[in-house]
């Protein structure tokens, strides 16, 4: 069927003999436009051009491979049409020639093909990130290891300002960033020549500067919205009950504004701003005035006053003959960093040239240099570039507004504009250019928006306003939104007629439906102490709106074009970053019963299996490096485990501190001799993999390592298996890839992925899940670019912005160069210059508008429904803003620059502009969240009664239904036929045994674990005592039991009390010998031990000592039948039980097991209803080990400083 296109459109496929700007809103169809004008040039019938003469330029690859193929497509069915065109089948033959490429690509065929004009090698490689960033990282060492031989003085004293102390890391990053800035510049080297001078200014010429006119016109503009201000306060003052008497005092401060604004130079606006000051607004007292007006009018006046103040504090704090005083002490070191990083550049291309490297920042210049020529007075294209103006028909270029100048001179190079054939035609949003940190200009799109005509002629511009991808509700609700916040001053462009989004598509309708149920909605999480996070609480929001949308949303299904249900696979949430946010939102939606897909993922370093790997390549390198060693003691490949490494640690100290060493001494001193064992085993598996380092390639070395310890085995093996081997195949994939670089070895690897870690080159865990499964998507606002879902979430709404940028030690513009902060050496003070102070202003100002326009791209996503979400702290806050819109509303329906210009996030610019639009905005609390949480379950109580009434209807008409309706009651009514083991385990701790029998035993102590202790308030002085928390003075105490000598100190039973003094003497010895440490010795308390050393227990623990026959700190693994754990479970299957017996004694008619407990106690019952069951297990467990049985069981309470004796059967005596 046959697509018909709007006049807009018609007119952009049409159009032929000028250079064309197509301005794209949203889901326009530009592909689609673009595809058809190309299609149409080929099959002209009087002019038809060869595909391979159009150069169609795209930002991705995959938008290159998709245009590709939908220009295939579209030849194809043309061919059909017409299957005697012999100009038409020699198009299919010639589009996989043709050059519908990325930029990068297309300066690679450039450089291919004329690589003898710039004297390259033709066998030059492309390296990867890793491999530059190496690179990089070895040419600056070297560079700056150079410069420090060399001494110079104004070298060092560059250090000095920009690395003091010896943090040269510092002065590396300044380096790098300017390196890397510079690069997106046509020819980097000028660039930085250009701004060496920046900070050589006087006092006569610092008003000549191009960024003071920055300044000036943003004062200007900040002074023009405070006026404003002060109309609106005084008409408020003006209205009947308006507070009158507030008018002097505002009047006297409109004429401030106006003085300052008059002002016409720095100096005139220092001078007025230095003397600035505002008189005391009127006291009296009126009962005919409305308090509400006052404190509004009040309220206005303050943020005026703040405003004002603001800009004296920022940028007029000393007088411009101090600010120009204060850059030219810069001005040295601004040159000489400018200076080192030039060097920089040249030692890089030059180590790149001697190795045949090439990077994508090389593609370009390299290609720059081939079809253009640099003189004094203009740009001039070369004879290369002058041939291909001749070859390429047209040239299109989609996603403009993502260029960068270098892109912009390739290709006006060849478009043959300066010869008069105008043959651009560039595609895209300035509304939706969200590349900045990519260095792309949006102000080149502007250039040409503002200076191209809508009619006929040779530049012309062409709107696409129809959006063909969403409901009307989505349109409305975005222009709705931008209408009010986007302008030229924020954002780029103005969003006017023209720019905003117009519905174009036809959607069904679902029949019945009382509501619009694709109206946009707001969900925003109030902050309460309900012990979750706010991303947590916005998660459960998204969970239940997804709940009530999946199955009951009617949505269009792509293939029939006829309404369905929704579900999990139409929905996308939208995050502005996913790190921090994806995996909270996955863990809340999973166990809400909603599969998801995470596409953006950045895990990929911390998955154990890849540090296992890495971690044993270090160890490899250098096996002295106690953390890798540790890590890979402790995973499945080698099989140490804690107490085995502590072990090892222990018994070999006094051979030296390093791991390693005490791992080898123990393979010939150790004491333990299965693990000596372990340990020469490893050693022995360490040392023959030291040796194929010499001549193996690392991915061999890798796959040699999994297959002597059988690791990608076991991790298969272990829970989300499937996803941690494909991990390590990624890794060695990668380790293939490091092979083909310029450098080799295990060393240069090492380096080689600390480096793609260190920049974030993170590949993301490997993916192993179907894209397109029936499940929810959370991805990055910016991977969703160019895609379309039929539900869209766009959460995370109060984030706040990352403006790190601005505070930068250096700040960089393209086109006022850089600013620094003043460093005075010698006194080491730091502050800042005028210069840093407005470039920081200006990038705070351009990183909002890119704020702006990543969010029109997130709110545009979506096809039939829209829903953004979002968390707030203060409830009273969000409402009042909410009611009171008419104060955010300016002239043009506007928001005031002021507080689009001071937002710190998404919610602060949306609530404003929900309250001028009237949007319905839903405030969830926790307490809302729990109850959704019952309503569903009493929905499915609601379903099981419909199925009963809907049983009992249908028998009483057909009894022939009958066998129909049990077959169905069996299916819904079915239960698990194995319901009691749903909680057996094979493996469980004494302390989990534990809760389950204080659960039977005694209620309100199981509660003891699980709710949070109410602590009291107390003054710091008193909480000093206790500092140590309750679990960690345990530890202490049973530490301090452990080692203490019960043979040297307990004295005779009745001889007398035990010594405090010599009790703690032992104590401190303990601590400096490192037996017992120092957080440890001060939570225990000499006289709690003194007064247990006098109980009839410690009387039998030393003579137990003496005869040998005292054991502590007991390990065990005790296997029980399943049905002594619990009658239902089955008699023939075992659960493992393990735990440790702090102590235990030999007596000559059986055992006596003891433990000690600090738990705050009043009563000995307590105890005893707490740790039964625990002593219980110790019993079964030791007469298991010995064969021997256990006549006593003890626990020594440090609270009551009393000895509790429990029975056999849970009974309980005091001694």
């Amino acid at each position: 069927m046959a697509v018909t296109f709007t006049p807009d459109q018609q007119a952009t496929i049409d159009a032929r003999g000028s250079s064309i700007l197509v301005s794209a809103a949203a889901g326009s169809g530009k592909t689609a436009v673009l595809v058809e004008r190309i299609i149409q040039m080929v099959s002209d019938g009087e002019h038809p051009v060869d595909i391979d003469r159009l150069l169609v330029v795209t930002f991705t690859n995959a938008a290159a491979a998709q245009m590709r193929e939908r220009i295939t497509q579209a030849l194809s069915a043309r061919v059909d049409d017409n299957p005697g065109n012999a100009h038409l089948l020699k198009q299919l033959t010639l589009i996989h020639n043709a050059q519908i490429t990325t930029i990068d690509s297309f300066c690679l065929y450039i450089i291919r093909n004329h690589f003898d004009e710039i004297d390259l090698d033709p066998d030059f490689r492309v390296a990867d990130d890793g491999e530059i960033k190496l690179l990089m990282q070895d040419v600056l060492a070297q560079m700056l290891e150079d410069y420090f031989t060399e001494g110079r003085e104004d070298f060092l004293a560059c250090v000095e300002y920009f690395a003091p102390t010896g943090k040269e890391k510092r002065l590396e990053e300044q380096i790098l960033g300017l390196y890397e800035f510079a690069m997106s510049y046509p020819w980097p080297g000028e660039w930085l020549e250009l701004h060496k001078e920046d900070y050589a200014v006087s006092p006569e010429n610092l008003e000549e500067c191009r960024w003071v006119g920055l300044l000036e016109d943003y004062v200007r503009t900040m002074l023009a919205e405070a006026g404003d201000s002060l109309d609106q306060a005084r008409m408020l003052c003006e209205e009947a009950d308006g507070p009158y008497m507030y008018l002097d005092t505002l009047e006297a401060d409109k004429n401030t504004i106006d003085r300052l604004a008059a002002a016409d130079s720095l100096q005139e606006l220092y001078e007025r701003f230095s003397v600035l000051s505002f008189g005391r607004i009127s006291s009296k007292k009126d009962d005919s005035v409305s308090p509400e007006k006052r404190e509004k009018a009040r309220e206005i006046r303050n943020s005026v006053k703040d405003l004002l103040n603001g800009l004296a504090k920022k940028y007029f704090y000393a007088s411009p003959q101090a600010q120009a005083e204060r850059m030219a002490a810069c001005a040295p070191y601004v040159s000489c960093l400018l200076s080192l990083t030039d060097d920089f550049r040249m030692r890089l291309d030059t180590k790149k040239r001697e190795k045949n490297l090439m990077d994508f920042h090389d593609m370009e210049h390299m290609a720059l240099q081939i079809l253009t020529e640099k003189r004094e007075d203009g740009v001039y294209p070369t004879a290369a570039a002058r041939e291909m103006r001749e070859y390429y028909a047209e040239i299109m270029i989609d996603e403009y507004q993502d260029s960068n100048l270098v892109q912009e001179y390739l290709l006006k190079s060849i478009s043959g504009e300066a010869d008069g054939k105008f043959n651009r035609f560039m595609v895209g949003d300035v509304k939706q250019s969200i590349y900045k940190f990519r260095l792309a200009r949006p102000e080149l799109f502007m250039e040409k928006f503002d200076s191209y005509g809508k009619g006929e002629g040779k530049e012309r511009r062409i709107d696409l306003k129809q959006n063909f991808r969403s409901r009307r509700q989505v349109t409305d609700s975005v222009n709705a939104c931008f209408s009010v916040l986007m302008g030229r001053d924020l954002g780029g462009v103005e969003y006017d007629e023209d720019a905003a989004l117009y519905p174009g598509a036809v959607f069904p309708e679902p029949e019945g439906e009382e509501e619009d149920v694709y109206r946009t909605e707001v969900m925003l999480t109030m902050s309460e102490e309900d012990g979750l996070e706010d991303r947590e609480r916005e998660a459960l929001a998204i969970a239940g709106k997804i709940r009530r949308i999946v199955g009951t949303l009617p949505v269009v299904d792509k293939e029939s074009g006829e309404l369905r249900p929704a579900g999990y696979g139409d929905i996308v949430i939208l995050l502005r970053t996913t790190a921090g946010w994806d995996e909270v939102f996955k863990k809340v939606l999973e166990k809400s019963g909603i599969p998801v897909y995470i596409t953006s993922k950045t895990g990929y370093f911390a998955a154990t299996e890849v540090q296992t790997i890495l971690n044993f390549l270090k160890v490899l390198s250098n096996p002295l490096q106690d953390i890798p060693l540790f890590g890979v003691l402790k995973s499945d490949a080698a099989g140490f485990t804690d107490e085995d490494i502590t072990c090892m640690k222990a018994e070999m100290e006094g051979e030296g501190r390093r791991l390693f060493t005490c791992l080898t001494s123990y393979t010939e001193k150790g004491s333990r001799e299965e693990l000596c064992e372990k340990a020469r085993h490893f050693c022995s598996m360490l040392e023959g993999f030291r040796r194929y380092v010499a001549y193996m390639p690392i991915h061999q070395l890798i796959e040699q390592f999994l297959k002597e310890t059988g690791y990608l085995y076991t991790i298969s093996a272990l829970p989300g298996g499937e996803q941690r081997r494909a991990n390590v195949e990624m890794l060695l994939s990668r380790a293939e890839n490091f092979e083909k670089t310029s450098y080799f070895g295990l060393f240069h690897f090492i380096r080689y992925m600390e480096q793609v870690e260190k920049y974030n080159i993170d590949y993301g865990e490997a993916n192993i899940q179907d894209e397109n499964a029936d499940t929810v998507r959370i991805m990055s606002i910016h991977k969703s670019k160019g895609l379309e879902f039929p539900v869209c979430f766009v959460a995370g709404l109060s984030k706040k912005f990352n403006m790190q940028d601005t505070s930068k030690p250096v700040i960089m513009d393209m086109d006022y160069g850089i600013a620094l902060d003043f460093v005075d050496i010698e006194s080491r003070v730091k502050g800042n210059t005028l210069k840093k102070s407005v470039l920081s202003g200006k990038l705070r100002r351009d990183s909002l508008g890119e704020e702006l326009r990543v969010l029109y791209v997130a709110m545009t996503r979506p096809q039939e429904k829209l829903i953004l979400t979002g968390s707030c702290k203060e409830e009273d806050k969000v409402r009042r803003m909410l009611e009171n819109g008419e104060d955010y509303e300016r002239a043009g329906g506007h928001l005031g620059f002021i507080p689009r210009s001071e937002a710190a996030s998404y919610l602060d610019w949306l609530l404003p502009a929900w309250a001028v639009c009237r949007q319905e905005v839903t405030l969830l609390s926790g307490s809302d969240l729990l109850q959704e949480n019952m309503e569903e379950e009493q929905g499915r109580e609601y379903l099981r009664q419909r199925l009963r009434t809907f049983e009992r209807e249908a028998s009483e008409e057909k009894q022939e239904e009958v066998e129909k309706l049990r077959l169905l009651r069996e299916r819904m009514e079915s239960v698990y036929p194995h319901e009691n083991l749903k909680n057996l385990y094979t493996k469980t701790t004494v302390s989990e045994l534990k809760k389950a029998g204080m659960e039977e035993a005694a209620e309100e102590a199981y509660h003891l674990f699980e709710e949070k202790e109410i602590v009291p308030y107390l003054p710091r002085f008193v909480r000093e005592e206790e500092a140590v928390s309750g679990t960690a003075r345990g530890s202490a105490y049973h530490k301090a039991l452990e080692i203490f000598p019960f043979e040297r100190l307990v004295q005779e039973k009745g001889a007398g009390p035990a010594d405090r003094e010599k009790v703690e003497e032992l104590l401190n010895q303990m601590t400096e010998t490192g037996a017992l440490s120092r957080e440890f010795r001060a939570a225990v308390n000499p006289d709690k031990i003194a007064r247990f050393l006098e109980s009839d227990l410690a009387a039998r623990m030393a003579g137990a000592a003496v005869k040998k026959k005292l054991h502590k700190e007991q390990p065990f693994v005790l296997g029980l039948p399943a049905s002594m754990l619990n009658p239902g479970f089955p008699q023939e299957e075992t659960v493992l039980i393990q735990g440790i017996i702090d102590v235990y004694l030999e007596e000559e008619d059986g055992l006596v097991v003891a433990d000690y407990k600090t738990d705050s106690v009043t009563h000995a019952q307590e105890l005893v209803n707490r740790y039964q069951v625990q002593l219980d297990y110790y019993a079964l467990a030791l007469e298991q080990l010995t064969g021997r049985r256990v006549k006593e069981k003890i626990i020594y309470s440090f609270a009551l400083a009393e000895e509790v004796v429990l029975g056999a059967a849970g009974g309980s005596y005091l001694k």
